[in-house]
């Protein structure tokens, strides 16, 4: 049965909040997605007087993961453009201009600095220096009685972070009088808030969103399509969600997995929607303003994909491989995911008024398996 979830989470629902903070865990958990996704409906808070709170320790931690993540995609782009040389990137090459602004290019190098700053203007986040709040001695102190964030056991050096960025916005929450909800997955940072005076604990960060999202409005609307969703007369909003997963979803190219006797090699693959449904009890108030709202539900979502194969055989005897020909697949595959519903119009009991702007599903399907490759003989008839 359709019904509005109840809030997940060790705040107080009911309690409002001056300042959101979150942790390095939930970047990391978010892909380090800065633009878009979860992490991309923070900017709605540069609109309010709620405030993001940026500590120092976590900018830098979030920058390295950064600047880790983006080297290691450039080592992949740089081997797939070499492994497509022979052919796009050949003497003479019109397309070797695009090669050197691709691999050479500096501004990679500085994307990392660019998208957090970037990050920093678009959800007008508040920037602290923890040293300005907290002092070695305190840390310490806390570090020699184990009191949280640091365990009794363990690796505790690990922990030193995470005490300095809570004993800081403690500091900071206390002098500037505001009540903050952090937004983490660590036990050690729940362990902590639950003595705070000032912290409250959240490890949903969809929950900790719609903490501040209690319009009546969009409240009232969810309400109503919910009832609509039990009722069966819905249809039109699913349709305009399908429309636009067809299009997110037209032409993507998943990762080739397969199995085979043979060797096997990756030509190229393209997917397509085939299908979705909601399996979530719920949608969540991610975002709202007075032109839009953006919702979360969860779906299970169906894609078609083809893939291309060359397949070989070992010669022991010439110690090489021996091509067999090529092979194409076309499978089906159904994975799980989040979706975020950006939609506009009146939110009234006319559920068929609104329109859906667009749809995000945040956990993409990367890899697809085709199952066992076997030769394709209609080659050699």
């Amino acid at each position: 049965m359709w019904q509005k979830e109840i809030l997940m989470g060790l705040h107080d629902s009911d309690k409002n909040y001056d300042v959101i903070l979150i942790d390095t865990s939930i970047f990391d958990g978010n892909g380090l997605r800065l633009e878009t996704g979860l992490l991309g409906k923070l900017r709605q808070f540069k609109k309010t007087d709620i405030d993001v709170l940026l500590p120092d320790v976590i900018k830098n931690e979030v920058q390295s993961h950064l600047e880790k993540k983006i080297k290691v995609s450039r080592s992949a782009l740089e081997k797939s453009i070499n492994d497509a040389g022979d052919h796009l990137f050949f003497d003479g090459s019109a397309l070797n201009e695009a090669k050197k602004l691709l691999i050479d290019s500096d501004e990679i190098e500085k994307l990392a600095q660019s998208r957090l700053d970037n990050f920093v203007n678009d959800t007008n986040a508040l920037e602290i220096e923890c040293n300005d709040y907290v002092s070695v001695g305190e840390v310490l102190g806390q570090y020699f009685s184990n009191q949280p964030p640091f365990s009794e056991t363990g690796k505790k050096k690990n922990e030193f972070p995470d005490a300095i960025v809570l004993l800081a916005t403690e500091e900071w929450a206390k002098r500037e009088e505001k009540s903050v909800l952090a937004i983490a997955k660590d036990k050690d940072w729940r362990s902590y808030c639950e003595s705070s005076s000032n912290i409250d604990y959240e490890e949903d960060f969809t929950a900790g969103l719609v903490s501040f999202n209690d319009a009546t409005a969009p409240f009232a609307f969810v309400e109503c399509l919910i009832k609509h969703m039990e009722k069966d007369t819905a249809q039109s909003f699913i349709t305009k969600v399908e429309n636009e997963l067809k299009f997110v979803l037209e032409g993507f190219t998943p990762d080739q997995d397969a199995e085979s006797q043979f060797y096997w090699e990756p030509e190229g693959s393209h997917g397509w929607f085939e299908s979705f449904s909601f399996i979530d009890e719920a949608f969540r108030i991610i975002e709202a303003d007075q032109d839009y709202l953006v919702l979360e539900a969860r779906a299970e979502i169906t894609v078609g994909s083809e893939g291309e194969f060359s397949l070989s055989v070992h010669d022991s005897i010439d110690k090489d491989y021996v091509g067999l020909g090529s092979t194409s697949v076309s499978t089906e595959e159904t994975f799980e995911s989040a979706l975020l519903i950006t939609i506009s119009g009146e939110l009234t009991d006319d559920i068929e008024a609104i329109e859906v702007e667009e749809v995000e599903v945040v956990d993409p399907i990367r890899t697809i398996h085709f199952g066992t490759l076997e030769l394709d003989f209609g080659e050699y008839e």
